[in-house]
């Protein structure tokens, strides 16, 4: 179950706004002014909560009409506890993490026709439950990916949605005036087939290069002890991982750059078509 609460900013004393609408199966959004609330529930009455404050530009409403086919995009989360920076004083008490990342993805792909389906379950939620430990990660995350996938045989792209550690100098950058949180493709070398991610995320890199000049960090190459080596890259060479920004980027640089990479990810597919 999803709740969408809305206010509208101008003239706040004399027009306060609210909106509140239930979701179940159904997407929607309502946009007013400068600023959407997100919260979604869960069984055990825990809220994961996201504000995303959105530039007017965003909030322009288009003509594009919405593919009504089956989702051809999964977007989860391996690390799903990951966390931006937030503001400790917000009344809201509002902390953004890839799982916000990841629904406003899911909203701009949609904007441009994609349907997309997110994971609802946590990780490391699950990791607890059994009493894994957290390199275990990656093993959870494939069982819901052999699940999603069971469940939606039209899924052809797999998104690992993440967030780097590493200081916000190094994962931000400013693209015409606007901040970005900066963009790195994780490609596993312990997967025989990586050639054929490779060639994926390549692809898409060099539209962000080309497109959103110094927004990518690149394809980060990893094998050896101590990591992964996978990341469950062997299950479709389609599938990639994407890590959006670092611990101290906040989300209105995170959502900049995800309306970039759902262009990529457009023009991939639209490049596509015939071999997906």
């Amino acid at each position: 179950m999803y709740l969408s609460y809305t206010l509208k900013l101008n003239d706040l004393n004399d027009n306060f706004i609210h909106l509140i609408t239930y979701r179940f199966n159904n997407d929607y959004k309502f946009k007013f002014d400068f600023v959407d609330f997100y919260l979604k529930f869960n069984n055990n009455s825990n809220y994961f909560k996201i504000i995303s404050k959105l530039d007017s530009d965003s909030l322009v409403v288009n003509n594009t009409v919405y593919n009504t086919t089956e989702p051809i995009i999964y977007i989860y989360s391996t690390h799903s506890n990951e966390e931006y920076s937030y503001n400790k004083n917000d009344v809201y008490n509002i902390i953004p993490t890839v799982k916000t990342a990841s629904y406003i993805l899911e909203d701009e792909l949609k904007k441009l026709g994609i349907n997309s389906i997110i994971e609802e379950e946590n990780t490391i939620d699950i990791l607890n439950n059994r009493a894994l430990l957290y390199k275990d990660s990656y093993k959870i995350s494939r069982e819901l990916l052999e699940n999603k996938k069971l469940e939606f045989n039209s899924l052809s792209y797999f998104i690992d949605v993440h967030r780097d550690s590493v200081k916000k100098s190094i994962t931000t950058t400013t693209i015409d005036d606007k901040s970005y949180a900066k963009v790195m493709f994780v490609l596993g070398l312990e997967n025989q087939n990586y050639l054929e991610n490779k060639k994926v995320i390549t692809e898409i890199n060099d539209y962000l290069n080309l497109n959103y000049p110094g927004l990518s960090r690149g394809i980060y190459e990893k094998k050896g002890s101590g990591v992964n080596g996978v990341y469950n890259q062997d299950f479709n060479k389609n599938t990639m991982l994407i890590e959006i920004g670092g611990v101290d980027n906040t989300i209105e640089e995170v959502s900049n750059s995800v309306k970039a990479i759902a262009n990529a990810l457009y023009n991939y597919i639209n490049n596509h078509k015939t071999t997906n």
